[in-house]
Order: C-alpha cells, then structure tokens, then sequence
C-alpha cells in the first residue's frame, strides 16, 4: 500500500527538524582538509571547496530543484554540519514563474480566439480570457514556490546525511548527534 500524500508531507518535515549529525574526531583541520580532498579528487566528494568564508570546508548537498552546500565547521575534536541553499537557482526560479504568466495571455488568448465556439462563448457572457487566466496562473504561484522549497530542503538534507556518513568513514571517526 502506497503512502498518502500527508504521509510524504509529514515524513518530509520530519527529515527538516532534525538536526545534522557531528563527528568526533582527532584529526586538526588541516589533516580532515587534506583526506577530504583526496577524497574529492577521486569524485566522491562532489563540490568539495577547501576555502569556506563560513566554515572550514563545504561540500554539495544535491537538493531536487535546488541545491545546497553541507558546510562543516571543526571545534573542539567536533565536525559540526550546517546547509546552506545556493540562492542563485531559486531567485531564477522565482524569475521564470514571474516573467512567464504575462507573456501567456495573450499566447492562450489567440489559440482560444481561433476556435469559433470560444470567440461565440466570449461573445455572449464577456467573459474575456484574462478573467479566468490569471487568477489561475497568479494564485497558485506562491505555493508552487514553497513546494519547491520544502522539497529542495527535505532533499538536500537527505544527500547531507549520506554525504556525512560518507566523511565520517573517510576520518575513520564515530558519528554522533
């Protein structure tokens, strides 16, 4: 029996309240920097970026659609984990959904048009395309965009939990929450 849609939608945000694992460690900064990049060099450490403004290191968090960076911080024996969404690809996003309903009414509005009984219906109610049109494209839109979020989020801290299992072996350290 397949899961109900509330059921996704609870196991999602179950994944976003729990806070990223930390790994114990002996290791200094430097010698955790140098295995991780061997490590990326042999592409299974994907978006490895040694020099981090906000953390010692990051890595990709692959989220669907949008991405992250898992950024681990080194304190006190500590890999600490924290993602951060890569703000580039929602703003395009949020772009796109914007830029694109105007351009479609008057692209819906000529298929329509070309159509007699529609022409006929428009005729008779007044009934113009734009009424109809734009409440359904417009309204929907903030949602389509917090979907999107809460799916990129759930995703990426997925991709985050394996990727910190992946560093924790790779340190030969004990995982800890």
């Amino acid at each position: 029996m397949s899961a109900g849609y509330n059921d996704q939608i609870t196991e999602q945000e179950s994944h976003l309240d729990q806070e990223l694992p930390t790994i114990s460690t002996n290791l200094d900064a430097q010698e955790i920097k140098g295995r991780l990049l061997k490590m990326s060099k042999r592409g299974k450490l994907p978006g490895y970026e040694g020099d981090c403004a906000s953390g010692l290191l990051s890595v990709a968090a692959h989220g669907a659609p949008f991405d992250s960076k898992l950024i681990a911080n080194h304190q006190d024996s500590q890999i600490s984990f924290r993602l951060e969404m890569i703000p580039m690809m929602p703003r395009l996003f949020a772009l796109l959904i914007i830029i694109t309903i105007w351009p479609g009414l008057p692209l819906t509005e000529g298929f329509l048009d070309s159509f007699t009984w529609y022409s006929d219906f428009v005729a008779k109610t007044g009934i113009k395309t734009m009424y109809w049109y734009l409440p359904m494209t417009i309204l929907p839109a903030p949602f389509m965009w917090k979907s999107s979020l809460q799916k990129s989020e759930a995703s990426a801290h997925e991709s985050a939990i394996e990727t910190i299992e992946k560093i924790g072996k790779a340190l030969n350290s004990i995982k800890s929450v």
